[in-house]
């Protein structure tokens, strides 16, 4: 059968320069075995994953130079691929002339004709129903040189190799899927291509996604997982749901839509996907979005976006400040058409923050922690601009030793609740749960013996929802004496409000023992004035 020679220069160098594959060639060798192709990635996504390499040609190398020469043989496994003009685009091939042909076709493939050939020839080596078996595998390393993340075969024959990593059903951002390499030297140098299935995950604030949120017990919230739909050519059928672990502080609510990007008509929930919740570790939640029938129903809408949205209501087990209140999506996806093995994407999350501040009820003149604290004082919290102080919940009513402390009540909640925040013997009391946002704090009743505050105090709660996994949030708590001041002049340490009553003062009055004393002698004088002039008439 006779061999298409291509000079490397004019042919296999054009389709490394088309794939960008910046093939590295030393000393060429007459032997036809014994070369390592190394290939790399910048995308820590691919730590750890297989990456195979399937022989489409074998190849002859002669000369060295500008006078090196290769001549490429289709392998016996890659002519029923040639000859199925659905599967690689090319037309009258038979088994007399396959070789010829398929060398002819492949030499003059060039841009989006190239790419859209890697595409086919990866999918099709990777079909189950097609028994094909990799030439070679390798891992990727978990560490990386230079920023890359490298898969080195070795040992491999000269050859025109298709290397893909099953599972990487997406088009990288140059729009490819698999590498095509022309292996003719000793030492070969390839990129990665494809893109592994990815999840973004969004809170809304004000219509847009976001990564954070604040929010008060009892908000419900919108979120939005989004992920692109795969090309599923190789596969029979294929795995792909969206799951959602929704942190103790979360509760779910319920999927308002499933969309397809370009489709009019939303997916139906238990005929296009199905929802599950379960319990996880830590009071979390996992949220489970299973698409059904994927690769028939949606392999037309490859390299759509396909969207999740759904709500959660922040609730009393949220944590307040810190890292927040975490949700950690992943998309659960076939990686392998030779089996139903799955894998799973790098976990995204966002984060809900509440924030609360403590106020700190005193008397004298100085305020440290010797400090008479006062039990007894009451307040009501409102959001400024609201008429309504804001529920509460007891959660420790607080002692000499302990804080008082009252979380926001969620919606519709009424057993227990209360507007009205007390302070214990200690005189601390906290309000927990509020979102971002300027807040009246009014004492509504002082500490008998002590005169109530003139006036509201105005509170500013500022949190930066910066919080990590490894470092709190930064929450900014200010405040001023006179709520109608929209300057808050005074800050807050650590969250903690001081609030001075002083005790009220005894007036003077005229109905003291001094006056009813001078009462008491003059009636007596006046007694025996009347005694003694009675006696002398009488003499």
């Amino acid at each position: 059968m006779k061999s298409l020679m291509k000079k490397v220069f004019a042919a296999a160098a054009a389709i490394a320069t088309v794939f960008g594959l910046a093939a590295t060639t030393v000393a060429t060798a007459n032997a036809a075995d014994g070369a390592t192709l190394t290939v790399s990635t910048a995308d820590a996504k691919f730590v750890g994953k297989t990456v195979n390499a399937y022989k489409m040609f074998s190849a002859t190398v002669g000369g060295e130079g500008a006078n090196k020469a290769v001549s490429y043989t289709l392998t016996d496994t890659w002519k029923p691929f040639f000859m199925d003009s659905t599967a690689s685009g090319l037309n009258g091939a038979t088994d007399a002339n396959v070789n010829d042909k398929a060398n002819e076709y492949v030499s003059e493939l060039a841009g989006d004709n190239l790419v859209a050939f890697a595409t086919k020839a990866s999918n099709w080596a990777q079909t189950q129903a097609k028994n094909i078996t990799a030439d070679k595998t390798a891992t990727v390393s978990a560490g990386a040189t230079n920023g890359n993340y490298t898969a080195t075969f070795t040992g491999l024959d000269y050859g025109y190799y298709v290397v893909a990593v099953p599972g990487a059903t997406l088009a990288n951002t140059s729009g490819q899927y698999a590498t095509l390499v022309s292996v003719d030297s000793t030492n070969v140098n390839a990129n990665i291509k494809g893109s592994l299935p990815t999840v973004d995950k969004k809170v809304q604030v004000n219509g847009n996604g976001a990564d954070t949120a604040d929010a008060k017990i009892g908000d419900t919230l919108t979120f939005t997982l989004t992920s692109t739909i795969p090309d599923m050519s190789a596969y029979d059928t294929y795995t792909f749901n969206f799951k959602d672990t929704l942190s103790k502080g979360l509760t779910y609510g319920d999927i308002t839509s499933v969309t397809v990007e370009g489709v009019d008509a939303p997916l139906v929930k238990d005929t296009d996907y199905t929802v599950t919740t379960t319990p996880a570790a830590a009071g979390n939640t996992l949220l489970t979005v299973g698409m059904t029938d994927f690769k028939n129903k949606q392999q037309t809408n490859a390299g759509k976006k396909i969207t999740v949205t759904y709500t959660a209501t922040l609730n009393e087990n949220a944590v307040v400040g810190g890292a927040g209140n975490v949700n950690s999506a992943t998309i659960q996806y076939s990686n392998d058409p030779s089996s139903t093995g799955t894998g799973e994407s790098e976990p995204d999350k966002v984060r809900v923050f509440t924030y609360g501040f403590t106020v700190d009820k005193y008397t004298g003149d100085n305020y440290n922690d010797a400090a008479t604290r006062l039990a007894g004082a009451e307040f009501t919290l409102t959001a400024k601009g609201d008429t309504s102080a804001i529920k509460f919940v007891q959660v420790n009513a607080g002692s000499a030793t302990e804080d008082a402390v009252y979380r926001v009540a969620k919606a519709g909640e009424t057993a227990g609740t209360t507007t009205t925040i007390t302070t214990p013997a200690n005189g601390k009391a906290v309000f927990q749960g509020l979102k971002n946002g300027e807040y009246t704090l009014t004492e509504t009743k002082a500490p008998a013996g002590y005169n109530k505050l003139a006036s509201a105090i105005g509170v500013k709660v500022n949190g930066s929802n910066d919080g990590t996994d490894t470092t709190n949030a930064t929450v900014n708590i200010t405040y001023n004496n006179d709520n109608n001041d929209t300057t808050y002049d005074q800050t807050a340490s650590n969250g903690v409000i001081p609030v001075q009553n002083k005790s009220g003062a005894i007036l003077p009055g005229t109905g003291g023992m001094g006056t009813i004393a001078f009462t008491v002698i003059g009636v007596l004088v006046i007694a025996l004035g009347v005694a003694w002039t009675l006696k002398r008439k009488n003499a």
